[in-house]
C-alpha cells in the first residue's frame, strides 16, 4: 500500500510517541501495550529505512533523524526474544534507558525543526 508522506509522518511521529522517558509514569500495562504492541508494530513499518527514506526525500525529517530513527529501531530489535523482554527492564535496564532516551532525542530534533 502506498500512502501520502504526510500519513507516513503522521504515523512516524505516533510510533515515536510511544516510547520515551515518559513511560515511566505509566502503569506496567500501559508500558506493555505502547511498547509491545504500539512501537513493535510502528518499528517494523514507519521505522523501515524506505520509510525514512521516503520522509527525507521528502523534507520531512533530516539526515541525523533518520540515522537516529534508524539506531533506535535497531536497538529495540536487538532486545528482541532476550531477558531484556518486559517491563521492568524497560523501567530499570540500561539497554531500555538508552532506547527511551533515543526517542525523546528524536522528537526534541523533530521539532526544533
Amino acid at each position: 500500500m502506498n500512502i501520502s508522506v504526510d500519513i507516513l509522518m503522521e504515523l512516524y511521529v505516533d510510533t515515536l510517541n510511544n516510547v520515551g522517558t515518559n513511560l515511566l509514569t505509566l502503569t506496567d500495562k500501559e508500558i506493555s501495550h505502547n511498547v509491545f504492541e504500539e512501537f513493535d508494530i510502528g518499528a517494523i513499518s514507519f521505522l523501515h529505512e524506505n520509510s525514512l527514506l521516503k520522509l527525507k526525500e521528502n523534507g520531512q525529517i533530516s539526515e541525523k533523524i533518520m540515522r537516529k530513527s534508524i539506531e533506535l529501531r535497531d536497538k529495540f530489535r536487538e532486545l528482541e526474544n532476550t531477558e531484556l523482554w518486559n517491563v521492568d527492564s524497560i523501567k530499570y535496564s540500561d539497554e531500555w534507558q538508552e532506547i527511551l532516551k533515543l526517542s525523546d532525542e528524536i522528537k526534541l530534533l523533530l521539532f526544533k525543526c
